[in-house]
């Protein structure tokens, strides 16, 4: 063993990794649009089931894993694991291509793409058993934009309808994990829930009537609480195994909205604000993970939402109990540096299955898919790179519905270095 002093290298190394997690956030954000989803126009969008972590390519599946070296954001417990005296920054972004099938679609001319940052956030190891992290990133995305026709009330005429919605629901969030003992470890995850839905209706006009157009404006907002245990063990030498769940319950979001009609000069404007615009039900969520010799992982999650008892309908939907189930598998290759093994690479797929929580013309929306993952550390710096791909189909042409098929490909940056070394390190 041997000690040098490093403070001026750690500082650079420091603005190295912050420079390019930066210039990531600004360059992609720069670039940002919105890949539209004609069921986003229900609710408060398409909910995101991704987690934009380590997790991306084993089908966002780690309500059991623990990582020293990454921030999981998918159960709070997790982040108990987090290597002591340091501190970590992690960016997300997302491309997104989506192609659309119906019976009387045109599937090449049907199709958008997506690129948006989706997650930033740091964390901290605060003592031996006590990990902490802080970020932003989406709850939901609406974005939608369909032509149709409309019945006119008490007769049996029809007009034609423009419809377009942007937003969605962005969370905020305070992440904490707690060890107790050597093989528990409990986490609360204390968030912000805020964002606005802004929703376009077009009536077209005849010579008798003028073009109706009503413009809604709705902002949302509420604290938001979920928690997370871990249990952890060494089976044998060579296995460690670990179980892992989850817990939100129901939350009203408040709402404020602004509805601006006009129908030629004349205006109506209307303001409302409510206690309770849309309420998150109860949600549950149970994974497990086995992992043999640090290098081979696999994981399996199962994930429950209790939307029936929300009790949101309205013409020709309504919601649905939702479920999630995905199994992820993980290979890192190792090299030895004294006393300890470091990661050079790892590999990563998966597979996912969830019933949606939405219903329509009694059709319960479904989603499935697969995907892989790719991760290594650079040679130079404190940075690692990961890569995960993703792809999917959502929804069915029958009932003369639209069915998505989509792929995803998630790119996540992670620096890290020490924030507490009392003036030296030690190696």
């Amino acid at each position: 063993m041997f000690m040098v002093n490093e403070d001026i290298i750690m500082r650079k190394q420091v603005r190295y990794g912050l420079i390019i997690l930066l210039t990531f956030c600004a360059g992609a954000g720069g670039y940002a649009q919105n890949t539209s989803s004609p069921y986003s126009i229900l609710g408060i969008g398409d909910i995101e089931e991704s987690f934009f972590n380590r997790t991306s390519g084993m089908a966002n599946t780690g309500i059991a894993y623990r990582n020293p070296y990454f921030l999981i954001n998918n159960n709070p417990a997790s982040y108990s694991a987090l290597q002591d005296q340091f501190f970590m920054v992690e960016a997300s972004a997302r491309g997104k291509i989506v192609s659309y099938y119906a019976n009387n679609l045109n599937s090449t001319a049907n199709q958008t793409r997506d690129f948006s940052v989706n997650r930033v956030s740091v964390g901290i190891k605060v003592n031996k058993w006590w990990g902490s992290s802080i970020g932003l990133t989406p709850f939901s995305t609406s974005n939608y934009a369909f032509s149709g026709k409309k019945v006119i009330q008490g007769t049996n005429l029809f007009t034609y309808a423009d419809y377009e919605g942007t937003g969605g629901v962005n969370r905020a969030y305070w992440d904490n994990g707690v060890r107790l003992g050597k093989h528990f470890s409990v986490g609360v995850s204390t968030s912000f829930l805020f964002g606005s839905l802004n929703q376009k209706e077009v009536l077209a006009g005849t010579e008798a009537t003028s073009t109706i157009t009503t413009t809604k404006n709705i902002f949302l907002r509420n604290l938001y609480m979920s928690y997370g245990a871990q249990y952890f063990t060494k089976v044998t030498p060579k296995w460690d195994f670990s179980l892992g769940a989850t817990y939100a319950n129901k939350t009203d979001l408040a709402a404020e909205y602004n509805t601006n009609i006009t129908s030629g000069t004349t205006t109506i404007e209307d303001k409302v604000t409510k206690n309770d615009y849309f309420r998150m039900p109860d949600m549950y969520g149970v994974g497990l993970a086995i992992t043999r010799n640090k290098k081979l992982t696999m994981l399996a999650d199962y994930r429950y939402q209790e939307w029936a008892s929300v009790k949101y309908s309205g013409s020709g939907y309504s919601l649905r109990n939702s479920s999630r189930a995905s199994i992820g598998v993980e290979y890192a290759k190792l090299r030895q540096v004294w006393p300890v093994p470091i990661e050079k690479v790892f590999y990563q797929a998966g597979l996912f299955y969830t019933d949606s929580y939405l219903s329509i013309r009694n059709e319960q929306l479904k989603d499935m898919g697969v995907s892989v993952g790719l991760g290594f550390h650079s040679k130079r710096s404190t940075l690692s790179y990961l890569v995960g791909f993703e792809y999917g189909i959502r929804g069915t042409k029958s009932q003369n519905l639209i069915q998505e098929r989509y792929g995803k490909v998630t790119l996540t940056l992670s620096y890290k270095d020490f924030w507490y070394t009392k003036g030296q390190k030690y190696y």
